[in-house]
């Protein structure tokens, strides 16, 4: 028996509809569409004289997966479901997708830090990339100490250089700071290529913004020139003169 003609047009509707899925590049806007046109074949394979069972659970069972996947993707790309405690702290990363803050955060802890605690030491292995949420962070480097506007990060070169520390950091008034274990951070931009170019774009805008307000640590750099300038160094000179040119830039930003 030959099935209506709007029966039949389910056929054409859930082809044109995978169809379109397949020409776009957007995986939600895909997902979606190619679910759409399988539930059409699922309703023509249940609705039509002689119900074809089979293909009806087939469909069924692929709407359900795309439907998952779908799911997934929103996660991925919203704050649904975050918590305000960690909307506030995504803030601070502003280069990464909601999933992508979300896998950072099952790794992090938060600590309470005193006054004058160290959180790292010039010279010494840094362990923890971390997030400070204090109003100011007092940064030593050879000598010179000068003070950075918080939150801001700490330990980011470390992190990707795998260097010690260049300079004794600690919280006047203490805070609170999140730490991400390096290595588990190193293992997540290493596991997913996109995550970790996002955390090195984000630390570049990050460190971006710490030398905008350097002049204290130009003037390190003018520092150690003289030192070399009394080692009778033959580079001691050009040294000296870029480090009072890094100085004499900045002070006229």
């Amino acid at each position: 028996m030959d099935d209506p003609l709007h029966i039949s047009a389910l056929l054409v509707l859930g082809l044109t509809l995978k169809l379109a899925g397949f020409a776009v590049r957007d995986e939600l806007l895909l997902r979606g569409l190619v679910s759409a046109g399988i539930f059409c074949d699922l309703l023509f394979y249940l609705l039509r004289s002689d119900q074809v069972l089979l293909s009806v659970g087939a469909n069924a069972a692929l709407v359900t997966v795309n439907l998952t996947l779908i799911a997934l993707i929103l996660l991925e790309r919203t704050t649904w479901r975050m918590s305000a405690e960690d909307r506030a702290v995504f803030r601070h990363f502003p280069t990464l997708t909601p999933g992508q803050f979300r896998k950072l955060m099952r790794i992090h802890r938060r600590d309470s830090v005193a006054a004058g605690v160290p959180l790292t030491r010039e010279g010494a292995p840094v362990d923890d990339l971390m997030l400070v949420l204090a109003e100011r962070i007092t940064i030593t480097k050879d000598g010179d100490s000068f003070a950075i506007a918080g939150p801001t990060f700490v330990g980011e070169l470390a992190l990707l250089t795998r260097q010690p520390s260049s300079a004794y950091v600690h919280l006047p008034e203490g805070g609170t700071v999140l730490r991400f274990p390096a290595p588990a951070m190193r293992e997540l931009m290493r596991a997913s290529p996109s995550l970790g170019n996002a955390v090195v774009a984000l630390f570049g805008d990050e460190m971006a913004r710490k030398l905008a307000d350097s002049v204290p640590m130009s003037r390190a750099a003018l520092r150690r020139g003289e030192r070399e300038a009394r080692t009778d160094d033959p580079n001691a000179t050009r040294a000296l003169a870029g480090a009072a040119d890094v100085v004499g830039q900045v002070r006229h930003r």
